[in-house]
């Protein structure tokens, strides 16, 4: 019987620690130092914002105007920590009276797994990345490939995605997953800027991913949403669907789609336009390099942190803001004509 969690909750009831994982390390060193970048705005109306009632949960109102805005910013550091004596149980790591949660899998006091014992291993999975889609595509693809640098890349056990397996097929990323663990030596990382060691991980999945060759190079592609993650029902689809076919759109539909498909359909895009949500992400490291992204936002879950990736690559970012209905949103055809002319103008010849 493990009873680590106990241990864990006990330690920090009497100490009272608020330490993190990376206050307790044994050494640490940084990959690339912190960077400074000027970005530009995103495309959009002026007129939409007054539009939002309300952000996705993860972000508030504040942040999303600063990524909108563009301008200077920093992009955080790539450090690495590496800890000794620490163990990964039920999607958490713990070390001491400190637990890191990996997954949203719930804590339970005892386990009765099997605790493998594990010498050095490198931690290549974060915890937005165990339940949106997006995040893993980009966050935890690209830290395998720093991962790997400095020993064997592990993440926790958890449900894999749909599309999880065609992707680390094509890019060869194939981490070890562990449920229940003793690590030695185990190094973790601060990995979410996007600064140019980020960029340098993203080209090479791209490169990656370039073997599959392209059905519709320089052309435009809507990218379907599905009906998993939260809601945020386009009450008028049929008639941008249709909208964005006479302007030579080709649709994908993820979910009816395997990830060569997808990649496919999407490799060397020049335009791509979809509704907010992970399965846009499809597109990060296949459309056209200076390539154009327009996103169709519910006014009820406002969200721009794909254009953190559209930066930090190269691509131009705009977005439209859906006026809220009864049953979800809906996008005015005009508005979005003139967003996506916005776009193509801003792009090279």
């Amino acid at each position: 019987m493990n009873i680590t969690p106990l241990k864990q909750k006990f330690l920090r009831a009497v100490t009272g620690s608020r330490s993190t994982l990376q206050e307790l390390s044994s050494k640490r060193w940084t990959i690339c130092p912190s960077e400074q970048q000027r970005v530009p705005p995103a495309i959009f109306l002026e007129q939409d914002l007054a539009k939002i009632t309300a952000v996705m949960e993860d972000t508030t109102l504040e942040q999303e105007m600063v990524r909108i805005r563009g301008g200077h910013i920093e992009h955080a550091a790539t450090i690495a920590y590496q800890l000794s004596d620490c163990e990964l149980l039920n999607g958490s790591l713990y070390k001491g009276s400190v637990r890191s949660p990996l997954t949203k899998q719930a804590q339970h006091l005892f386990d009765f797994k099997r605790t493998e014992s594990i010498a050095e291993a490198t931690l290549a999975g974060t915890y937005y990345g165990s339940f949106y889609f997006g995040h893993w595509l980009t966050d935890d693809l690209s830290l395998y490939l720093a991962a790997q640098s400095w020993g064997t890349p592990i993440i926790p056990e958890r449900p894999a995605y749909s599309h999880e397996s065609g992707y680390r097929e094509l890019t060869n990323i194939q981490p070890n997953s562990v449920a229940s663990a003793h690590f030695q030596q185990l190094i973790i990382f601060d990995d979410f800027g996007q600064n140019s060691f980020k960029r340098t991980r993203y080209e090479e999945i791209r490169s990656r991913l370039s073997t599959i060759p392209a059905i519709n190079a320089g052309g435009k592609v809507l990218i379907r949403r599905g009906q998993q993650g939260a809601a945020r029902v386009l009450t008028n689809a049929a008639e941008i669907e249709q909208l964005l076919v006479a302007q030579g759109f080709h649709i994908i539909d993820p979910e009816q789609s395997t990830v060569q498909e997808i990649v496919a359909a999407t490799q060397s895009a020049r335009l791509v336009v979809g509704l907010e949500g992970s399965h846009l992400l499809h597109c990060i490291y296949t459309m056209a390099q200076n390539g154009g992204l327009c996103v169709l936002q519910p006014p009820f879950r406002f969200n721009n942190v794909l254009k953190n990736y559209a930066d930090c690559v190269g691509i131009s970012y705009g977005f439209v803001i859906g006026q809220a209905n009864e049953n979800g949103f809906s996008i005015n055809p005009d508005d979005l004509l003139h967003i996506l002319a916005k776009i193509d103008s801003a792009l090279p010849a």
